[in-house]
């Protein structure tokens, strides 16, 4: 983000479509990030054998909100010499899942003393079974993409505010309307 603003800083002031073109090579530029603790819980009994065996596992899971400025265009950018201002609308802020912790932590075991502990494929099992539920209350629940889409957006017209204050321009930061599908998960 620094980069940025060190570079724009350093352009001509009148030279708008420097300041443009500045602004769209910097392509996807993230403004909020979030780890959201996902606890997956397996339990299990056997009539043949003795105990349950019950485990508990946690782990994080982290989402980012932000601009893809490489979508800007130069009519997004309306500037008035006279009163020195800049009317900005930025691409709609997205969110994805980009990724989760390898390892899980133990938070709570239980092991029949007739049971075997967990293995590795159990464990994967596990987690694979989580991720799946955290991507579903993700999409249900907009509550976590609400939360970073709105801090993205108070950082960035912060951000963008500031860019062209260092230009000479006082700066009014709307963003356009986002799509149903504006998230994006990877992993």
């Amino acid at each position: 983000m620094y980069t940025l603003a060190a570079l724009l800083s350093s352009c001509a002031k009148n030279d708008n479509k420097e300041l443009y073109q500045e602004i769209k090579s910097v392509d996807k530029m993230v403004f909020a990030s979030m780890a959201i603790t996902k606890t997956a819980k397996m339990e299990s009994s056997d009539w043949y054998t003795m105990g349950k065996r019950i485990a508990v596992y946690s782990y994080d899971s982290y989402m980012r909100a932000y601009v893809d400025l490489s979508a800007l265009q130069m009519d997004d950018l309306v500037f008035d010499e006279d009163a020195k201002t800049v009317k900005v609308t930025l691409p709609p802020v997205m969110t994805e899942i980009t990724g989760r912790d390898m390892e899980m932590r133990k938070e709570y075991e239980n092991i029949g003393m007739m049971r075997s502990d967990l293995d590795s494929k159990e464990r994967a099992e596990i987690k694979e079974k989580a991720n799946a539920s955290f991507k579903t209350e993700v999409e249900e629940n907009p509550m976590f993409k609400q939360q970073l889409t709105d801090a993205a957006k108070r950082k960035a017209r912060k951000y963008f505010e500031t860019i062209f204050e260092a230009n000479g321009y006082t700066a009014s930061v709307d963003f356009k309307p986002s799509s149903n599908s504006d998230s994006h998960d990877k992993e």
